[in-house]
């Protein structure tokens, strides 16, 4: 049997990151390490797949959008669509094409699927949802200098380059928001605690109302099932209490709906008895009959950006980008109203 690279890195002793580094003249592998991984292919009689060398150096113009793709995922999270569209629409400005892949679909692990991908040369580089940002892919990547931008900060120090929207800066907003209407009792209506934007929105919440002096009452932040009717359930529950916020915060355009059909179905008048103020435009805000206020961001633009970005750092792999971009954007309508505007 021909000699792989698999068989020199067992003999060397290294990864297959390494002796992939030293077959293709990477940098930041020591002298040392260099001469004992020659050696070894000496020994071994070792030849390069000449095809493989060269789709190495060649650039596939190619990047790859991992991330998990399942029936369904459009109407639980559209802001990804949101985020890809943009990606796409830079990337082939630049002449490159934007491929999808599915870390759910082959019955292996993620760090399986990105180990087997980047030896596969398939593609120049990789945005990737940061949910799936461990260490251990943090390692794979970085041993690999595989470019990458990831969608979000991820939950470590790390030293992958990412981008993101800065979610407690848009709970500031909403806050202020509602206070210049003349609201000191507001409620967060979010989703499951594993929902890491909703988690952001609500310590950026906790954080504003600390800051103003307003007191945040436990009963009224409900966490919510990504489901119309239990967000409707929920807030019923919460407007049947004795005493009721006069300002809601919803943290998507799907609580929106369920907290809009629980405040019209108790009858209360929008915005003069309570007003609310939602995160996201789409894809439900279009459908309510009284048009919510919104805290908007473009997550197109995101997209544009991560692209872009992603593109810089394959030309400059030592760039380390970890930024925050898509500032929020209040559209103010029928559900609130500054008081003395």
């Amino acid at each position: 049997m021909p000699v792989t690279i698999k068989d020199i890195a067992r003999e060397a002793g290294v990864s297959v990151a390494t002796v992939s580094k030293v077959l293709n003249n990477k940098r930041h592998i020591s002298p040392a390490t260099q001469k004992k991984i020659s050696e070894v292919i000496e020994r071994l009689n070792y030849v390069p797949n000449a095809s493989a060398a060269n789709l190495a150096r060649k650039s596939s113009r190619n990047i790859l959008y991992a991330d998990s793709f399942y029936k369904g995922l459009p109407y639980k999270n559209p802001h990804m669509f949101d985020i890809i569209c943009g990606v796409s629409h830079e990337l082939s400005r630049k002449g490159y094409q934007l491929s999808l892949l599915n870390l759910e679909s082959y019955g292996k692990k993620p760090k399986e699927i990105f180990e087997e991908t980047i030896l596969s040369h398939i593609a120049d580089g990789i945005i990737l949802n940061s949910f799936y940002t461990t260490p251990q892919i943090e390692r794979l990547l970085l041993q690999h200098d595989f470019p990458q931008i990831c969608i979000g900060k991820p939950d470590f120090d790390s030293m992958l380059s990412w981008i993101d929207t800065n979610h407690a800066l848009s709970s500031r907003v909403a806050v202020d928001h509602l206070v210049a209407c003349g609201c000191r009792k507001i409620a967060f209506i979010g989703g499951q605690k594993d929902d890491k934007i909703f988690m952001e929105r609500l310590r950026g919440f906790r954080s504003s109302m600390d800051k103003i002096g307003l007191e945040v009452q436990e009963k009224w932040i409900s966490y919510n099932k990504s489901d119309v009717n239990a967000v409707y359930e929920s807030v019923s529950r919460l407007l049947e209490a004795p005493e009721i916020p006069d300002g809601i915060i919803c943290t998507n355009s799907l609580t929106t709906v369920g907290a809009m059909r629980a405040i019209e179905k108790k009858g209360i008048a929008i915005p003069d008895k309570i007003s609310l103020i939602a995160f996201d435009d789409y894809p439900y805000s279009p459908a309510i009959s009284v048009a919510p206020t919104i805290i908007d961001i473009d997550l197109f633009n995101l997209g544009v950006h991560a692209g872009n970005l992603l593109l810089k750092k394959i030309r400059n792999p030592e760039m380390l980008i970890q930024t925050y971009t898509a500032l929020p954007h209040l559209i103010e309508r029928q559900t609130t109203h500054v008081k003395n505007a």
